[in-house]
């Protein structure tokens, strides 16, 4: 399997990859050197170095290096996707790197450490300029784009964090159990029990914490087992919503034993007509769920909200995440009618993915990330309630 680890400059990308072929849990695996490959096939290629060949020359390089990597059988290799050049950005990501990986990964750091390592390199004195806030933006750009592509091309791209215990323990997890564990498969599991559940053809998707109730029913489980919310706040710090922060998540409730009552969560009245309309109209509703999944079958249990839930479960590898969510109403959409509604980031794909309906849920105020996700994607089909308590910029209303 060829695995990609891609993240700007200084972020810690051989750093990480040598922890992980260091650990011992990945016997048989390489970390190709990108900079030294490029260098050689330049020198062979053109008779100079990397840095001093042509863009067009560049790209030609990179091709042959991406030809080289897909003969490999097990690799870890890094990468880059762009690189500041005088106020914009000079992308280098090319098909041939989209289609040699079977997975990517990214490595996500705090700007601020970064900054002091650009500080210290001396190869990398030309982003010596940046700010903190700079190297955030060039973070951002790299994930908000290597996101798309990858979920158009039907490749996990997963947000790992300096917590290098913790990734390279999901990994393991993850390389170990890749044909169950990597996204599309894990949604077209469940697509399949979906459709194998519902008697006509039309399906709607529903968000559960707060689209379906109003409140984070996660948070009160905490609260509930006396756990600071601080590690959760710093799990999905950024709005990331990928496959290694639901699996994060879970790791941290996993041995929680006190469940909090039902009777204090309140239901979203707009979405519950939503739904019992949605119903009358002749669809299957579904509720899914990255929240705790034992206070959601309670919650289901006793109101009749949906016909069916979906949710994480570690005893079939399924982690609920951005994508498993957008892989699962594109799966379902390829025969059936998807309605799909949510209220945040991690819905956004499954929302662009429903083939008759995606509809975002603004319940006490809109999110900056999805703001800018719309801002970023005029082209996008997602609409929003006429009956939103707020309204998104530049979407239509239904």
């Amino acid at each position: 399997m060829k695995y990609a680890i891609y993240g700007i400059s200084c972020c810690g990308k051989d750093t990480f990859i040598n922890k992980l072929l260091k650990s011992g849990k990945f016997e048989g695996y390489e970390h190709p050197k990108g900079s030294e490959s490029l260098n050689t096939i330049a020198l062979d290629s053109f008779g100079k170095i990397f840095k001093e060949l042509s863009a067009s020359d560049k790209d030609d390089v990179r091709a042959e290096y991406a030809q080289k990597l897909m003969q490999k059988e097990n690799i870890f290799a890094d990468g880059h996707y762009c690189f500041p050049k005088d106020g914009k950005y000079d992308t280098v990501f090319t098909k041939n790197d989209a289609e040699c990986y079977d997975t990517f990964f990214y490595l996500k750091a705090k700007p601020e450490d970064v900054k002091s390592r650009i500080a210290n390199s001396a190869k990398n004195q030309k982003f010596a300029n940046l700010s903190a806030s700079d190297i955030d933006a060039w973070q951002k750009k790299e994930i908000g784009e290597l996101r798309d592509i990858c979920f158009k091309i039907k490749k996990d791209f997963i947000v790992l964090d300096s917590d290098f215990e913790s990734t390279i323990a999901f990994i393991e997890t993850y390389t170990t159990n890749y044909k169950t564990r990597n996204s599309y498969q894990q949604a077209a599991r469940l697509a399949e029990i979906c459709k194998s559940k519902a008697s006509g053809k039309k399906i709607a998707l529903f968000d559960c914490d707060r689209t379906i109730v109003k409140e984070d029913t996660g948070t009160d489980y905490f609260k509930a087992n006396g756990a600071s919310l601080e590690p959760v706040k710093e799990i999905f710090a950024g709005d990331i919503y990928s496959q290694y922060q639901f699996w994060k998540y879970n790791q941290l409730h996993k041995n929680f034993t006190v469940r909090p009552s039902t009777n204090q969560f309140h239901f979203n009245t707009l979405v519950t007509e939503k739904i019992g309309e949605l119903r009358n109209e002749g669809y299957f509703i579904v509720g899914v769920t990255s929240g705790i999944s034992t206070i959601w079958q309670q919650i289901f249990r006793e109101n009749n909200i949906v016909d069916l839930m979906v949710n994480s479960d570690e005893t079939t590898g399924t982690t609920i995440s951005d994508f498993v969510k957008g892989f699962l109403a594109q799966n379902i959409s390829h025969d059936h009618e998807v309605f799909a509604c949510g209220d945040s980031l991690t819905d956004i794909y499954m929302l662009e993915s429903a083939s008759k309906q995606g509809v975002i849920y603004a319940p006490g105020k809109t999110r900056s990330s999805v703001q800018e996700y719309l801002n970023a994607h005029p082209e996008t089909k997602i609409k929003q309630f006429k009956q939103n308590p707020n309204q998104y910029n530049n979407i239509e209303v239904v």
